[in-house]
């Protein structure tokens, strides 16, 4: 099988509905796409201000068949990442108390390991911190997040995954990058182990349903996410999506679907250190008596 690759340039720094589309993808076509990172530009490892080094997207990409009022369904079959990373702190970012320095630490990459110092060493986990499909209206920065998806840094976006994005233009304008070596929930000084790299993924169009935020199916679990100015209104929507499937699945009055959620299910920060704030609600597959909306995953052992 041939597979088409595009990026990591043009990049853009906003999804926005007026960019002109790098390639044109056919439903469940198998794709690559190329993505920077804050390693890309020059002169990162001398710079003392790292204000400047934003993450942008690559993209859009058109999806055919994709209109608005649809449901996009994207499957992450692979990540492949470079061998070198960074990570930075800015003044007057992150979740911490008083203020941070500006810092850049480039870290090395091998064997499954991010090398964070001499004595230290992080397991690697692949995962995609922005991909959005772009709003009809505005024309948001590639570090916010809403119901096009966006900057989610959610860590469960990784090989195996699909999301489901609601569509509001023709074609979908589908933007992704920001690829992380490893993060944990939060993101909390700021950014996570930045890095270069390539995705592979294919899109299909699901019809006659509806959906108003994106919602993740990873690793056995259901993932609804939210956003908002707080962490407490981002939950709140987050929680109350994965109540309406709980309850459209199960036939089930809200207060005995809510005890569920809050016997089995868990709310983890994705990220707090942006504007908007994003969290995520997670319940194992098996409380569902089908999986909602998804369709199968498709094959991720691609030849290549």
């Amino acid at each position: 099988m041939t597979i088409r690759s595009v990026g990591p340039l043009p990049a853009s720094p906003t999804y926005s509905a007026t960019g002109e589309p790098i390639i044109v993808v056919s439903e469940g076509e198998v794709f690559r796409v190329e993505t920077p990172s804050i390693l890309s530009k020059e002169g990162f490892e001398e710079a003392t201000d790292f204000s400047h080094f934003a993450i942008p997207v690559t993209g859009p990409i058109l999806i055919e068949g994709a209109l608005p009022g649809d449901l996009v369904q994207i499957d992450i079959h692979d990540i492949d990442i470079a061998d070198r990373g960074a990570m930075v702190t800015i003044p007057g970012r992150g979740g911490f108390s008083g203020e941070f320095e500006s810092y850049g630490h480039v870290v090395e990459i091998r064997d499954g390991i991010v090398q964070f110092d001499e004595q230290v060493t992080v397991p690697v986990n692949t995962m995609i911190g922005k991909l959005g499909l772009a709003p009809a209206t505005g024309n948001p920065s590639s570090s916010t997040v809403g119901t096009f998806a966006g900057n989610m840094d959610c860590k469960e976006l990784t090989t195996g995954a699909s999301i489901i994005v609601p569509v509001e233009l023709e074609g979908g304008h589908l933007y992704l990058g920001d690829l992380h070596a490893a993060q944990g929930d939060g993101e909390s000084s700021l950014t996570a182990v930045e890095v270069e790299g390539a995705v592979t993924l294919s899109c299909r169009v699901i019809k006659n349903a509806q959906l108003q935020r994106p919602m993740l199916r990873s690793g056995g679990r259901v993932i609804t996410m939210g956003d908002g100015d707080t962490l407490d209104e981002a939950a709140q929507l987050a929680l109350d999506d994965m109540l309406h499937l709980v309850q459209e699945d199960r036939g089930w009055r809200r207060e005995k679907a809510a005890m569920l959620i809050s016997a089995a299910g868990d709310v983890a920060i994705s990220q707090l250190v942006n504007p908007r704030r994003s969290v995520k609600v997670l319940l194992d597959e098996r409380y569902f008596t089908r999986t909602p909306l998804f369709s199968a995953h498709a094959d991720s052992s691609i030849e290549r």
